[in-house]
Formats: C-alpha cells, structure tokens, sequence
C-alpha cells in the first residue's frame, strides 16, 4: 500500500495514469464484449425474431442503465470520499467510507429490485415497447432486475479496489466473470434454446462471481484489512457520498430521458428495424468510449488522492494528460469504426438488408466522439474534487441539450434528423463543459497561491 500510496503522489504522472487507467480499460473492454455477444447471439440465436431480439434489448437498455446509473453514483460518490481520505492519510474516513459504501449498495439494490418489479412493463411500454417487442423485452430485464444488487455491489467493491490502486485485480475479475458470461450465453442460447432469457440469466449469474470474487479480495488481498465493524451508518460519510454521487446517478439516469425522447422520435419516423439499428449503435458507441472511461476511472483516484494532499500543480498535469489521451485514443478507435462500419452490423444481422441504413446513421451520430470524450474527463474532473454541484450540471448538460434538436430538426429530416441531433448536441455541450473546467482551474490556482503565502508567512 505504502508503495502505491507514494506514486499517486509523487510517481511519474503517465506511468501512474497508464498503471491505473490500462487494466480499468482493459476491464472495460471485456464487459463491453460481453455485451457484443449478448447482441451477436440474440441476433444470429433467435433466428426469424433475430431483429426482434435486438429491438428488445435496445428497449431493455433504458431499464439496464438506470440500474447502472444508480450503481454508478455509490461507486464514483464512494470513490471520491475514500480517495481523498487516502490522500489525507485519514484511515478512520477510509473505514467509514467503505463500510457506508457497502450498507448504500444494499439499500439501493433492495429498492431498485422492488421498483423494477411493480413497474417492469410500463418501464419498457414508455421507453418504446409495443405488442411485438414487450415479450422479449419482459423476458430479458425480469432476470436483470432480479440480479440488480449483485451489478451494484460489483460496482461498489469494484471502486473500493480502483481507490486503493489495485486495477490488476479489477482487470481480472472482470475478465474471469466475462469469460464465464460469454460461455454460458452460448449453452444458454444456442444449447438450451433459452433466448434472451438466457443472455440475462448469464449476465447475473457472472455478477454473483464478481461479488464473490470482490470479497475474497477485501479479506484476503486488501491491505485495509476489511472488517464487518465497518458496516455501521455513519450520517456524514452517507451523506457526503451520497451528495457526489446523486451527480454521477443523475448523468448516467439522464441519459434515460434522452432515451425516451430518441424513441419517441425513432418509432416516429421509423419501425422495429430502426430501433435495433439504434441499439446497436450505442454498443459501437459504447465500445468506442471505452478508452475515455477506462482513463477517468484511473484519474478520479489519482485526481482525488493529490487533491487530499493539496496539490495543486499535479492535478492539472493529470487533468492535461488524461484529457490528450482520452481524445486521441477515441478519435483513432473512432476512425476504425468508420472504416469498418458495415462488417461490424454484419456480426449482429449477417446478410440483412438494413446494414446500409445503419452504415449511415452510425456515420452521422457518433461523429463528435472525440469531443465526448472531452466531456467524460470534463465531468469526472469535478467528481474527483467533490464538486457536487458542478457534477450535477454537467450531468444534465447533454441530455437537456438533445431535447430541443430532437423536437426540432427531426421534424425536417426524419429519421435522419435523429441521427443529426447528437453531434449537434454534443458541440453544445463541449463548449459549456470547457468552461466549467477552466473556471475550476483557474479556482485550483487561488488556492494554491494562498497556501503559499500562508505558507511563507
């Protein structure tokens, strides 16, 4: 730990970055091809309902993300308290951190698997389900919800691991649970002839392999010696996780009302065929994002850690490194999309006739993905200093931003002026988040003026 605490906080920058941002890539990666098979075994498994079954989970991943999302907000809430306990060399904020952490986990696991339960269909009815598609949609998210709390504790321990430094072991477990995802999506599907179902019941019985293995690793590899003491309430530990976090939740959640909006717009003007197109296309996306969200998962802790030790001119040399990266790394993987944009529909719907349709719109709504990735840093920059409110903005910034493009420019374009309205938005939301980070820069340096001069005297 001694070891790992020194450099964050004083090491080489790019080595520590690529240290802790490599294997949170790496991890990502290997969830997201587990998606892509998901998608790939659903569309070549279900035969005839193939495109069907590609609709479904393109209505299911609303209801997916909002458990994500609210996974996400304990993750990155607990992330950023227990990393600046590290840096300030606190060990009584580290405990109640994680233990607060773990007992915030289980609370919103209980309520989401309630909620999800009562108001499944109308969930799936609102983000675009019809007669045809509510069936395999139904199928597909009962087992998730059903499983949720597993998904947020695995997000939950998982941050606790990435605080403390050790994305390796990250890396690893989510490359065991993958590997066991992938294996049993295949008897599932194709075997047992379980459908989608099939795919959900793989998904959650790898995150009970995820839990499991994250308890191992608190007992038995962790250096903070983990104790069930640890899990009793402590009001100003949940309440300060809580408050970062409902950010993260927010900006991950928001994303549902840009969904539903894209869905109204998208059976509007299209059918069952354009809703899988869609869905698709956020899994390229999400495949393209990886990088982005691998190194802000390294750069919260980092940012976080040094931010606890007041240091000032480290945290903007990371903030610079982690931005440069992020970009440059999505606008290469972006082009290779481009590139080979038809082969990759061809994997989810071999030889179909809409491969064309979903070439074009892929074209046209992920073109700003270098710019996104700005915004990732952007927002997880203050996540990392505990603004909360500056999180929360930003959180909302690209969401709201769609809904006026998507009220107008579809209504000239169709289903094309769909397509249209993210980059639109995106450029938006690129100029407002800049802004926000010069601005908490320019804070930064106020502040470290002032502790030199107090300091000095």
């Amino acid at each position: 730990m001694a070891d790992k605490h020194e450099m964050m906080r004083s090491g080489n920058i790019k080595k520590t970055m690529a240290w802790l941002a490599a294997p949170a890539v790496i991890g990502l990666v290997i969830q997201m091809l587990y998606g892509f098979v998901d998608s790939i075994f659903v569309g070549r498994g279900l035969g005839e309902d193939g495109i069907v079954g590609l609709a479904a989970l393109a209505i299911a991943f609303p209801v997916s993300h909002l458990l994500l999302s609210a996974a996400s907000g304990v993750g990155v809430g607990g992330s950023s308290y227990i990393s600046r306990g590290f840096g300030a060399a606190d060990s009584g904020r580290v405990k109640n951190g994680v233990g607060n952490m773990i007992i915030m986990a289980i609370i919103v696991g209980i309520i989401c698997t309630i909620f999800g339960l009562v108001f499944l269909d109308p969930l799936l009815t609102l983000f675009g389900a019809d007669e045809i598609t509510l069936p395999f949609a139904r199928d597909y998210m009962l087992w998730i919800i059903l499983g949720c709390t597993f998904q947020i504790l695995t997000v939950t321990m998982n941050a606790i691991v990435m605080a403390e430094g050790n994305s390796v072991y990250s890396m690893g477990m989510y490359a065991v649970s993958s590997l066991m995802n992938v294996v049993l999506d295949y008897v599932f599907i194709f075997e047992y002839g379980w459908g989608v179902q099939g795919a959900a019941i793989a998904t959650v019985l790898s995150q009970m392999l995820n839990v499991l293995i994250l308890i191992f690793y608190l007992y038995k590899v962790s250096k903070l010696k983990f104790s069930l003491k640890w899990l009793k309430f402590n009001k100003s530990s949940f309440s300060e996780i809580g408050k970062v976090g409902t950010s993260e939740s927010i900006r991950e959640g928001a994303l549902v009302i840009m969904f539903i909006i894209v869905m109204f717009n998208v059976n509007l003007y299209g059918d069952e065929s354009s809703v899988a197109i869609f869905g698709l296309i956020n899994r390229i996306f999400g495949f393209v994002i990886i990088p982005a969200l691998g190194i802000v998962q390294g750069m919260i802790p980092l940012i976080g850690y040094n931010y606890g030790a007041k240091d000032y001119g480290r945290i903007r040399k990371i903030l610079k490194i982690s931005s440069v990266w992020a970009i440059s790394i999505s606008f290469v993987l972006g082009a290779l999309t481009y590139v080979f944009t038809a082969e990759l529909f061809e994997l989810f719907m071999p030889g179909s006739p809409l491969i064309n349709e979903a070439v074009i719109a892929y074209w046209i709504a992920d073109l700003s993905i270098p710019i996104i990735a700005f915004q990732i840093v952007g927002s997880a920059f203050m996540q990392a200093l505990g603004k909360a409110r500056a999180s929360f903005i930003l959180a909302m910034l690209r969401q709201l931003s769609i809904i006026p493009v998507l009220a107008i420019v579809p209504y000239f374009m169709g289903l094309m002026g769909v397509w249209v309205a993210f980059p639109v938005a995106d450029t938006i939301t690129t100029g407002i988040t800049l802004a926000f980070v010069l601005y908490q820069l320019k804070f930064l340096k106020k502040e470290e003026k002032l502790r030199e001069k107090s300091a000095s005297a």
